[in-house]
């Protein structure tokens, strides 16, 4: 596999169960985001979490952008430490598709009491999320189908991560807001961006970027969604969560070493 992987120069990758594991960033995963930094492979979170949680990401860690709210916006960090924020509606369009999603979500939770807002659902800028998996348990796939299936019918997105169901009114997408950041940002093209761009992810809402990256991983936890989803990642790693991501990271940096 090293021979494939000599040209990456960006790591795209999901956060909750992909980046983290059992809830934690372990001391090791952030240490492979140091090493593959320091090595020029720019890694890229690209997740559902809260705008909250990916201004945390974009001035904690060493990541020059994040993508949040599965491609609502995207947060950047200059060369002097500055942090811009790009969103893919205004605010008003936003603010207004919120109080929608609001609204569905209401009748969702009366549909699957068990449902909770997430807790970060305060600091969300556009989507709205229902927590399933995170400080809720017990939520069986039936549930999940119908909570999916009630955002559906109201004309909304809704996918399923490992923690949350997240749904969004317009037509972006962890994929849409990849590509407009590797052009905006890196001016890749789309040679470019499938010769040098690779993702890892966990769960079916990073199935957008499955399907469009040349060089795509899942962590081990994925297994259990793979029966649920169309797009599959081009290679499983033996690993979860975390510790997965730090077996693709030595990956990248042992075919870097191969190239040099």
């Amino acid at each position: 596999m090293a021979n494939h992987l000599t040209s990456i120069r960006y790591l795209l990758t999901d956060v909750d169960d992909t980046l983290t594991t059992d809830g934690q960033l372990l001391p090791e995963t952030l240490s492979a985001l140091y090493r593959l930094n320091d090595a020029g492979i720019e890694v890229i979170p690209v997740t559902g979490a809260c705008a909250g949680w990916c201004d945390q990401m974009i001035r904690l860690w060493p990541v020059p952008a994040v993508i949040g709210e599965n491609g609502a916006f995207y947060f950047e960090r200059d060369r002097t430490g500055k942090v811009e924020y790009h969103s893919w509606d205004t605010p008003e369009v936003r603010f207004a598709s919120q109080q929608r999603l609001l609204s569905i979500a209401e009748d969702a939770m009366a549909r699957v009491p068990a449902l909770r807002l997430a807790k970060d659902q305060s600091y969300r800028l556009s989507d709205v999320a229902l927590d399933h998996g995170q400080d809720v348990h017990g939520i069986s796939a039936v549930d999940i189908d119908r909570t999916l299936a009630t955002f559906h019918k109201a004309g909304a997105n809704a996918r399923a991560s490992s923690i949350h169901i997240n749904a969004w009114f317009g037509d972006y997408s962890k994929q849409a807001m990849t590509h407009r950041l590797l052009q905006y940002k890196y001016d890749l093209n789309e040679l470019s961006i499938q010769r040098h761009v690779a993702f890892v992810g966990d769960s079916p809402n990073d199935e957008s970027l499955f399907a469009y990256l040349t060089h795509t991983f899942g962590v081990a936890n994925i297994g259990r969604w793979l029966d649920r989803m169309t797009h599959h990642p081009r290679y499983l790693l033996a690993q979860s969560g975390g510790v997965g991501f730090n077996e693709l990271a030595t990956l990248l940096l042992q075919a870097q070493r191969l190239a040099n």
